[in-house]
């Protein structure tokens, strides 16, 4: 299988509607639901008024596949303060990991991995001192845990809350 050319974009307010689109999915929503359901919302949330001077260590993309816009990934750094902490390497920067594909039909063709592979050897480039990368999908998203073994996860812990449980999943770099 030929892997098509993939490429991260960092997230832009002209990404503004495509991002907003995305969001609305009903396949996304089913397990990324921040509560953004406006595009005034997402606006504020990824582009303005609710950003921080923490977010300054976040770094959002739009990803493509050959050309075409297909997802949006976001990175955090894991500092010793994080609620993912405990899962943090003792060498090196560990950064969190979230991301979804926005057209329900790219979901279940293998793109998952393949984009997570890119971003790995990307990331790592940018981020020099990365020696671990965490993701946290819903313990019930299993075609998001299987997409994240493909591409070199394990699981290391659960973090269950009130209303979610997360399953914690490292890769070593």
């Amino acid at each position: 299988m030929t892997v098509p050319e993939i490429t991260f974009v960092p997230l832009a307010p002209e990404h503004l509607d495509l991002l907003h689109g995305w969001l609305q999915r009903p396949h996304v929503r089913e397990f990324w639901d921040d509560g953004h359901r406006t595009r005034e919302q997402v606006q504020a949330h990824y582009f303005g008024s609710e950003a921080t001077d923490s977010d300054l260590l976040d770094a959002s993309f739009v990803f493509t596949l050959a050309g075409r816009p297909v997802g949006h990934l976001q990175t955090y750094r894991v500092g010793p303060l994080s609620e993912y902490a405990q899962w943090r390497s003792p060498h090196g920067e560990t950064w969190g990991l979230d991301l979804l594909l926005g057209a329900a039909a790219d979901t279940g063709q293998g793109h998952g991995p393949q984009i997570i592979l890119a971003f790995m050897k990307f990331w790592k480039n940018q981020q020099p001192h990365l020696s671990r990368l965490l993701i946290d999908p819903d313990i019930r998203n299993t075609r998001a845990i299987n997409a994240y073994a493909k591409a070199g996860f394990s699981g290391v812990g659960e973090l269950v809350g009130p209303d979610t449980a997360l399953r914690i999943l490292a890769c070593n770099l």
